[in-house]
């Protein structure tokens, strides 16, 4: 019977010490760098605009005043810091400012090229955004708005393929040198 009682403190104990060593902070996260770049220089035409998920009007309107849009580009290094779980599932939830609300036109839903992260890896992806500016905004200025946004990236924590529950880290503002 003590055998049994030890047997169960110990597994609980082992369980405790693995979750905490291995899987209770897998995924670390850092916005990299923001960049506005004029709308024209990525968009020729209204097909390139489909991973918006913008209907027909919105596309023509963007086209037909195209120099009025910018493309917002966030990039984030997500590493993860177990030995032993992998960092898997990668979503996006923008906390975009209340000066880019303003501007917003659309962003995208999912990161680029989400993939999943063994232990001790990182990788880099991004997230872009439309955004239309008025005349009177210098490209710093934007600069400047949209680096105040923030983001919360979630995952999921696997260990040899059984899932240990999500894990969420909020990023931004982007940090200037």
């Amino acid at each position: 019977m003590v055998i049994t009682i030890l047997s169960i403190i110990f597994f609980i104990v082992a369980f405790i010490v693995f979750y905490q060593y291995a899987v209770s902070h897998v995924m670390e996260v850092e916005l990299k760098q923001v960049e506005v770049d004029p709308l024209k220089k990525s968009v020729r035409s209204k097909d390139s605009l489909n991973m918006y998920g913008l209907n027909q009007t919105e596309k023509e309107k963007i086209i037909n005043h195209i120099d009025d849009y910018k493309k917002v580009t966030y990039t984030f290094e997500i590493k993860n810091t177990s030995p032993l779980a992998d960092s898997v599932y990668h979503r996006v939830q923008p906390l975009f400012s209340e000066d880019t609300k303003k501007l917003l036109v659309v962003s995208e839903k999912q990161l680029w090229f989400p993939r999943n992260i063994p232990s001790g890896e990182s990788y880099t992806t991004y997230l872009t955004a439309v955004i239309k500016t008025a005349p009177s905004l210098s490209d710093q200025e934007i600069l400047n708005m949209v680096s105040k946004d923030r983001f919360t990236i979630t995952g999921g924590r696997e260990v040899w393929s059984i899932p240990f529950g999500d894990e969420s880290v909020t990023v931004g503002p982007l940090k200037k040198n």
